[in-house]
């Protein structure tokens, strides 16, 4: 064998090697790993589905369990009287004029109803036919908007809205009606109850709020009253409008047969009536008169301010809801204040208004000190005294009774309409004689000194206050400092500071004479003053006016 056949066994050999051992890499290995591969995959997409499916049902599952909430009451009499009930109502909310009717409908025959296992049809129809007449697109809006938000499996399947002189004969149009309410509006709606749904006595599902609120009995009493159900607030299980932000009003006020309304009348506040009281009394409260189209303009919110300082901003106090306005001015005063009043709209409109308060001041009270007359001073040989003051303006009697030791102050008044005497409980200071009532000015404190049969020496333990100094005159001829008083001009002497030498000024008494009355006081001169000081101090009340006069 030549050289070159060699070669070519040997390259012969290798490559049937190769082939055989390709052939059997092949089936071996490659095709078994791609089927496994291809079966991984198929597995992998079978769960895929599998899941898809579980999701797609689990969506759907929670979606039937809503349906069927919304779904009317599976006892069909019950559902078609509730649901007749329900549209009569929506009907007297929305404003629709007395006359309208609702009309069970035969159930339409409709072939596209599925069926469940055994033929069984998936829901069932209930027809209803609405009618209602002179009415306004505004009744019509407000009829649709409470439909759709029952929340129920019901549609409207035809509507027919048209003006009542359309639907006259030829040649007996008539005109518009002044207030648009001219409208004749027909409707047919249908409901459905699916099978399987939840089983309950009322209209509207019953939420679970009322078993937290009234418990399970409460909830019970709702759940199988259907009556009781049919003031139900709708579960929103489902959107209600096309888009949350659209304004279905527009329906009205584009009104398609009438032609759009009028602008809404702007908001004004209307004239409000001046207030005058009396010091004292209540200031009534004032309410405010609200114009424009309220409806439109919404929620009204008022502010209230005054000018001045009478009415703080804490003394007047603002209802929203009753729109009224109180007020709480300062007691005891007079004033006046012009309040204003804002009131601002929803829809951004403001308008303003104003008014006058006026708080006449206190009437001033009547000194009644010529009414109050001591009428007698009776004394004892035992050294004891007794003094009588009647207040004829008040009906009040002052009884004071001295001894050698103390005087004692004691308090009567008179009943009503009749001649009892009764002692005053709430009199509590008998050391003195206080005189003062609510009806007067008058006010007297007094410290009673001494008693003979002639009247009562007091002393004042509230002098008035003196009047402030007047300023020192210029003095003639261009001089610069002021005149220089003579020696009977000079000012008195201050009274002393505790601790210091200075003299303290003489308590002030005054001679209070049987029969006069309490403006009738005497002031006694300083020395006598003094003099009858002493001896009440050594003696006692009783004849210290005698003592001082034989004794000095």
């Amino acid at each position: 064998m030549s050289t070159r056949e060699r070669l070519m066994a040997v390259v012969l050999s290798v490559l049937i090697v190769a082939g055989v051992a390709g052939a059997a890499g092949y089936f071996l290995v490659y095709e078994p790993v791609g089927q496994k591969t291809a079966a991984a995959d198929q597995l992998q997409k079978d769960i895929d589905d599998l899941t898809a499916k579980r999701n797609q049902f689990a969506k759907d599952r929670k979606r039937l369990d809503e349906s069927k909430r919304r779904s009317l009451p599976p006892d069909e009499a019950l559902a078609r009287r509730e649901y007749n009930e329900m549209l009569s109502r929506l009907l007297r909310r929305a404003g629709a004029p007395a006359g309208f009717t609702v009309t069970p409908l035969a159930a339409p025959a409709d072939r596209n109803v599925p069926t469940l296992p055994g033929k069984k049809p998936a829901y069932t129809k209930l027809a209803t036919s609405v009618e209602f007449r002179k009415a306004d697109l505004w009744a019509v809006r407000e009829f649709l908007e409470g439909y759709y938000r029952l929340n129920l499996l019901h549609q409207i399947t035809g509507i027919s809205v048209k003006r009542e002189d359309e639907t006259a004969s030829a040649g007996t149009r008539t005109k518009a009606a002044p207030d648009r309410k001219d409208l004749t509006v027909k409707l047919t709606t249908e409901a459905i109850i699916l099978d399987g749904a939840e089983p309950r006595m009322t209209l509207l599902p019953v939420s679970a709020a009322f078993a937290a609120a009234g418990g399970q009995l409460g909830y019970s009493a709702v759940a199988h009253t259907p009556e009781a159900g049919r003031g139900l607030t709708p579960l929103q299980l489902a959107p209600v409008l096309a888009a949350r932000n659209r304004d279905y009003s527009f329906l009205a006020m584009k009104d398609m047969f009438h032609g759009p309304l009028p602008p809404p009348a702007p908001l004004k506040v209307e004239k409000i009536a001046e207030v005058a009281v009396k010091a004292g009394e209540a200031v009534p409260a004032v309410t405010v008169p609200l114009a424009g189209d309220l409806d439109y303009l919404g929620n009204v919110t008022l502010s209230a301010t005054a000018d001045g300082t009478f009415l703080p901003p804490d003394a007047i106090t603002v209802d929203q809801a009753a729109r009224t306005l109180t007020f709480a001015p300062p007691a005891g005063r007079g004033g006046s204040a012009t309040v204003t009043v804002v009131a601002r709209s929803e829809t951004g409109q403001e308008a303003k208004g104003s008014f006058k308060l006026t708080v006449a001041p206190p009437k001033p009270k009547e000194d009644i000190a010529a009414a109050i007359v001591l009428t007698g001073v009776t004394t004892a040989s035992d050294g004891t005294a007794e003094a009588l003051i009647r207040d004829n303006a008040n009906k009040f009697k002052y009884q004071i009774d001295a001894t050698r030791r103390r005087v004692k102050v004691t308090k009567f008044f008179y009943t009503e309409g009749t001649n009892v005497k009764k002692k005053d409980a709430d009199y509590d200071t008998p050391d003195e004689l206080v005189i003062s009532d609510e009806k007067s000015s008058t006010s007297r404190r007094f410290k009673v000194v001494a008693l003979d049969e002639e009247g009562l020496v007091v002393q004042d333990l509230q002098p008035a206050e003196a009047p402030a100094p007047k300023p020192a005159d210029k003095p003639k001829g261009g001089g610069k400092g002021p005149r220089e008083k003579d020696p009977a001009e000079a000012d008195p002497p201050a009274p002393a500071k505790a601790g210091s030498d200075a003299p303290v000024a003489a308590p002030t008494l005054y001679r209070w004479a049987a029969g006069k009355s309490l403006a009738g006081l005497v002031k006694l001169p300083a020395d006598e003053a003094e003099r009858i000081l002493r001896r009440s101090a050594e003696a006692g009340p009783v004849g210290a006016t005698a003592l001082a006069v034989t004794r000095e």
